[in-house]
């Protein structure tokens, strides 16, 4: 039988629902050649290792997460308020794709089983996410505030995504995107209000 032909993209998308299932520990390189439907050998001729692959779906999933949802918080043309709502919205689209959870909070889990390169490349995304909503918050409050909102914003957004994956409860999402916009409303009134 001759093995089927995918797209690098397809084999990433499999993969990181591998990934997301098992964990990068248990996570064999022929159990990602399984979930591509592929034999060991074939799928050795997309990637080479495990490492390798991550690094490619994690870049990935970095460009995505700049290019298309953090870049949402720019789009001047929509309300202040409702440019978060609607990075909130695709933000739960793209960790409810497939197995639900945020791959780069579950491999941050395993950071001591990873390699620096991909420790470096976690690191990197989780930076990428604070900035994002830095320079969005700074819009309507004091740098130190804006700061320190970033920071919690991401730490509860990893948490509310694993509480939703191990309840099965949108309640935590919610409930993150409740408080923030909450006192992102209390920013903008003092803000027009000076």
């Amino acid at each position: 039988m001759r093995p089927q032909k995918l797209s690098k993209e397809q084999i990433q998308l499999h993969c990181m629902q591998t990934f997301k299932t098992h964990g990068y520990a248990g996570t064999s390189m022929d159990l990602l050649a399984k979930s591509c439907g592929l034999s060991k050998a074939a799928f050795y001729y997309y990637y080479p290792n495990k490492e390798a692959l991550v690094l490619d779906i994690l870049q990935v999933s970095q460009q995505y997460l700049n290019h298309k949802l953090f870049s949402i918080l720019c789009d001047t043309h929509l309300e202040y308020c409702v440019r978060f709502e609607h990075l909130h919205q695709q933000a739960v689209r793209f960790f409810s794709a497939g197995v639900q959870g945020c791959l780069v909070g579950m491999l941050s889990l395993e950071v001591p089983h990873l390699s620096e390169q991909i420790h470096l490349k976690i690191q990197s995304i989780f930076q990428d996410w604070e900035l994002a909503l830095l320079h969005y918050f700074q819009q309507v409050m004091p740098i130190a505030q804006a700061e320190a909102l970033a920071k919690i914003s991401v730490a509860d957004y990893e948490g509310a995504i694993l509480m939703t994956r191990l309840k099965q409860d949108d309640f935590y999402l919610t409930h993150v995107a409740e408080r923030i916009l909450k006192q992102l409303s209390m920013a903008v009134m003092e803000t027009v209000e000076a």
